[in-house]
């Protein structure tokens, strides 16, 4: 474990060093965390990387470069409008397990790569891979955004996170609030064949709707009809429930999704969680979230997860967390869990 310190500090001064490159470029017109622009093509570079350390228990210890990923966004001022993700996963890792420092883990993926045409100001005709509207994590999804290293179980493991398709979405005003919406239909199997890890879609059609009750709360529901590539013949149906609500530097969000499907076994599953963060100090923050997950092997997980989150600003986070649960190995196991992320 000393050397996955020495392994961990050396990635932490790496990646500063590009917060002091940031610094440095800031009389030039660049802020780190907002991209650059391109003089006036309308093209802005932008991404982020994070590094994380992970000690299972009896698993060996690894540290890796788990996302190097690159934005390019196009926009002229037209109604046509372009946007793409580039990442490397697993680009560096090292540890026990890896016996050294290897690149073998490393893939390329097409995160996002999508068109927007803007109809009116309510509606906009998005073309492309997207990330998939249910929920709230699955769409934040970077790692400089969110509060803690691991992902909760609920947000990716009942569905897909990447629809291949169409999606017509906008924010509609209802007196002095807005309801967001989103409807979509996936061809994964005809548009994105080669995917990255499982489940994702064969076909889909699905919606998700988001009602800002004010400032700071805001209600989603989703929805979606599918089949996972693999097993077109069985279709699922799964239904969520999100809730964010944010005051000052306070901040709970939960989200919950139900799956049936018409298989023979495993035909129903609950999963979800709910999220709390709270300020200790300046830049520092407390951060406590409590998971339940229905399993493939019939047993009921669950999963509590408490750590501190370093934002010195809000490009900037460090994160270090413990997680411990019941009937989670498979899912999300126990262990100790560090990141180092950067907004670019």
């Amino acid at each position: 474990m000393r050397l996955a310190l020495v392994v961990w500090v050396s990635a932490l001064l790496l990646l500063t060093s590009s917060v002091v490159a940031a610094e440095e470029e800031s009389s030039k017109g660049y802020q780190l965390g907002r991209g650059y622009a391109i003089g006036n093509t309308g093209i802005r570079l932008g991404g982020y990387a994070s590094v994380h350390l992970e000690s299972l228990g009896d698993v060996p210890w690894s540290l890796n470069v788990s996302d190097a990923s690159l934005f390019v966004a196009w926009d002229n001022g037209s109604r046509l409008r372009f946007f793409s993700e580039l990442e490397v996963e697993d680009s560096l890792g090292a540890g026990q397990q890896y016996r050294g420092v290897t690149t073998s883990k490393a893939d390329f993926l097409i995160e996002r790569l999508y068109l927007d045409y803007l109809v009116n100001d309510n509606l906009t005709v998005r073309i492309g891979k997207i990330l998939t509207p249910v929920g709230q994590w699955n769409l934040i999804h970077a790692d400089p955004l969110v509060w803690t290293a691991t992902r909760p179980v609920a947000t990716d493991n009942l569905f897909s996170e990447h629809v291949s398709g169409i999606m017509l979405h906008g924010t509609v005003p209802i007196g002095e609030q807005s309801l967001e919406y989103s409807v979509y239909g996936d061809y994964s199997s005809t548009l994105d064949p080669l995917r990255a890890e499982p489940p994702y879609f064969d076909n889909a059609l699905g919606m998700h709707l988001r009602y800002n009750v004010n400032d700071n709360l805001k209600i989603g529901f989703s929805y979606v009809d599918f089949a996972l590539q693999g097993s077109a013949n069985i279709r699922n149906h799964l239904a969520g429930l999100d809730i964010a609500w944010a005051y000052q530097r306070f901040a709970v969000n939960s989200e919950i999704v139900y799956r049936n499907n018409d298989a023979a076994v495993n035909n129903n599953a609950w999963q979800g969680y709910i999220q709390g963060v709270s300020p200790i100090a300046e830049h520092f923050y407390a951060v406590g979230r409590y998971e339940f997950f229905d399993q493939p092997n019939q047993q009921f997980g669950q999963v509590g997860v408490l750590g501190i989150a370093y934002r010195p600003r809000p490009p900037l986070t460090l994160k270090l967390e413990y997680r411990l649960g019941q009937h989670n190995r498979d899912l999300a196991p126990d262990g100790l869990f560090a990141s180092f992320s950067v907004l670019f």
